[in-house]
């Protein structure tokens, strides 16, 4: 699509992992895009309140059943209409093929990875759909906003691979042009009449070799937005840039993950040992020195989903540096099976990890006496590459971004035993019978009740290390208006634009 003559806003991104289908995407770079070019029913504001998009009325029939209206005027980038099947078809087509988040519809009657149709799933009309839930779950609304549950054309589902390059969606931008690891450009899309109107002309998201060279950009006016601040630059951006600078406490969670199949850490010596290198870390000093502040030390495995830290675990201090106390836990696991070899903890260059792996790899090893190294692999993709197909050897480090503004979008995803996105390898009944509890739970007290006993299951057995929590850093160009947050740590793109000259 020719883009020649338009203004465009320009900002960095990575590229994305996987392909464009809203199902088939687990990464924050693949998610940024279909969020633009595709719309669901809901669509959540800054504070994670559900709003109607593609939906003219979601209504809650008991605890389990939703009817669901779509609106009249609801239409695809070729004009096509959006219609009852095309949610029903896109959502059992993600179940049947075992797409990467197909996990997320688990609360649909009838949902099993490879079924071909979930029976909770029930066309009543050409713009109307009934939604069974095996169970009552809490927050299912909210849930319809996140990018999993947006629809493809019912006549897609057996082009996935090409519709996942090009994507005829139904948002408020289509895809324009993707010059794989150059840069992908959206426009706004003519035929979108939701509540999310572009303010701008388009959006081209440049794929960077690093983060310092888009920092240069965006000194120099080259660049727009910029939402990846370089290590280099913590201490300093807020000075240098002033007002273009922003800074906010958002939903996302840096952890070191080691696998359940990993050598040294399985059984108790190895549950030990993850405590011990979960000790061994200085949360506060690296907070303080290597990120200035710009992010804080995690005090358990869920965080801040409204800009606010959540309550602690119970025995969080595995969380808080005990070098005495790590040392004595690494002891008693030697005596059940002694180390060997060495701790390593993979991450991709391109993303300016190597400072933080390396310290924190270097407070590992200074504590326990044993070899820590950082292992660096080129590029995200490729990083993540390894880790979805499970060929990836030793610890990494993992990025968790919730999906939708509830605790279990740090829970469910990546400890369930179900879940694709556990990565981890961890499986515990009771952690899993926990959740289900909570997803039946009549409030949001009662279900934050076992949500609690279920991060202390993952506190006892620590799947993955717990680092901090991000606050999103980034800056505006001197001509650009701010448009404020997502309630995820990403710009609400649809309202960038230029202040009038």
């Amino acid at each position: 699509m020719d883009t020649e003559g338009l203004d465009l806003i320009t900002t960095d991104i990575s590229e994305p992992q996987n392909s464009l289908i809203p199902a088939d995407s687990n990464d924050v770079c693949g998610h940024t895009i279909i969020n633009l070019v595709y719309s669901g029913l809901m669509y959540l504001d800054k504070s994670g309140k559900p709003h109607y998009d593609m939906a003219e009325s979601v209504t809650q029939v008991n605890d389990t059943t939703y009817n669901v209206v779509i609106r009249d005027d609801a239409v695809f980038a070729d004009g096509s209409d959006v219609d009852a099947e095309d949610f029903v078809d896109t959502w059992n087509t993600a179940v049947r093929q075992s797409l990467l988040s197909a996990h997320h519809f688990e609360p649909i009657l009838g949902f099993h990875e490879g079924q071909k149709n979930m029976r909770g799933l029930t066309v009543t009309g050409e713009k109307s759909f009934r939604i069974e839930l095996s169970r009552p779950t809490s927050g299912f609304i909210e849930r319809l906003g996140y990018s999993v549950f947006f629809p493809m054309r019912s006549e897609d589902q057996d082009e996935l691979a090409e519709r996942g390059t090009d994507p005829i969606g139904n948002g408020p931008y289509v895809l324009a042009s993707w010059e794989h690891e150059k840069a992908l450009t959206v426009v706004p899309n003519p035929r979108y009449t939701g509540p999310r109107t572009p303010q701008n002309e388009g959006i081209k998201f440049v794929v960077y070799p690093s983060e310092g060279q888009a920092y240069k950009d965006l000194v120099s006016g080259d660049l727009d937005v910029l939402v990846h601040i370089p290590a280099e630059k913590l201490r300093t951006f807020e000075e240098e840039l002033g007002s273009q600078a922003f800074s906010r406490p958002v939903g996302s969670m840096m952890e070191i993950t080691i696998p359940a199949n990993e050598s040294n850490f399985s059984g108790e010596a190895g549950r030990l040992r993850r405590r011990a290198l979960s000790m061994a870390i200085d949360r506060e000093k690296l907070a303080s020195e290597l990120f200035y502040d710009t992010v804080i030390p995690a005090n358990g495995f869920i965080a801040p989903l409204h800009g606010e830290m959540p309550p602690a675990p119970q025995d969080a201090e595995v969380l808080t540096h005990q070098p005495d106390k790590a040392r004595e836990l690494w002891a008693k696991a030697e005596k059940m099976d002694p180390f060997e070899g060495t701790f390593s903890i993979a991450y991709n260059v391109d993303g300016s990890h190597k400072e933080w792996v390396d310290a924190v790899a270097q407070q590992m090893e200074d504590t326990l006496g044993v070899p820590v190294e950082g292992r660096p692999i080129d590029t995200f993709k490729e990083l993540r590459q390894q880790v979805t197909a499970r060929h990836i050897t030793g610890a990494f480090r993992t990025s968790w971004q919730a999906e939708y503004p509830d605790e279990s979008s740090f829970l469910a995803p990546l400890f369930a035993s179900y879940s694709a996105a556990n990565e981890s390898g961890f499986d515990n009944r009771e952690f899993d019978r926990l959740l289900e509890k909570a997803g039946k739970a009549r409030t949001k007290d009662e279900a934050h009740k076992y949500y609690a006993e279920a991060q202390d299951l993952l506190v006892t057995a620590m799947p993955a290390i717990p680092l901090w929590t991000s606050k999103s850093l980034g800056a505006y160009g001197k001509d650009i208006v701010p448009a404020g947050y997502t309630w995820k740590p990403t710009p609400n793109y649809y309202l960038i634009h230029r202040a009038e000259r």
